[in-house]
């Protein structure tokens, strides 16, 4: 598929419980050389209730209810997502002028240095946590295999230990751009 060239917007009404806001950008698949970065980054960005989405959109101001960052992780260039669902009574152009200003907020003075560690420090868990079991140990054998390098599952952790704020912040600026951005509203319909 060719870059993309312009931002999309698409809005559907459907029978729903909460409106809902989509963004997605394209990025990188599993070995792109920004992978790390990315990861670190949607980990920063909206992974669980200490996130900066979730600080600022859902506890400060009050316009979601949830909100994560994540990306798709695939072999293939994939999809970078934003998603959140707005509280009841809340504007959806307010709600995305909030989020496209915490983007905005990434892409211009990135992470903390506390906030890349405290991702490394959650990833490493993961990692390790996730290598204690035999199947777990045997499905990322066979996936790094089909990656072809199985020693991969050897050096994971170095590559996300190597990843800077400013890579980060790099990375933010190369793939939030407004022309690679899709958005969706997913309005309730009363």
């Amino acid at each position: 598929e060719p870059p993309q060239q312009a931002a999309r917007l698409l809005e559907v009404e459907a029978k729903v419980p909460l409106n809902a806001l989509y963004k997605t950008w394209h990025c990188g698949g599993r070995l792109h050389p920004a992978y790390h970065a990315t990861d670190l980054m949607t980990e920063i960005m909206g992974s669980g209730s200490s996130s900066r989405l979730h600080q600022r959109l859902v506890k400060e101001k009050r316009l979601f209810s949830s909100i994560a960052c994540y990306h798709f992780g695939s072999i293939d260039p994939g999809m970078l997502v934003m998603e959140g669902k707005l509280l009841e009574g809340v504007n959806m152009a307010k709600a995305e002028a909030a989020l496209n200003e915490e983007v905005e907020k990434l892409v211009s003075d990135g992470v903390t240095e506390n906030e890349s560690q405290k991702a490394k420090n959650k990833t490493e868990s993961l990692l390790a946590f996730e290598d204690m079991s035999l199947m777990n140990r045997a499905n990322n054998l066979a996936f790094y295999a089909l990656l072809n390098d199985a020693n991969m599952m050897n050096t994971e952790w170095e590559k996300y230990e190597q990843v800077s704020a400013q890579q980060i912040k790099e990375t933010a600026a190369a793939i939030l751009q407004p022309h690679n951005c899709n958005t969706m509203h997913y309005f309730a319909r009363l």
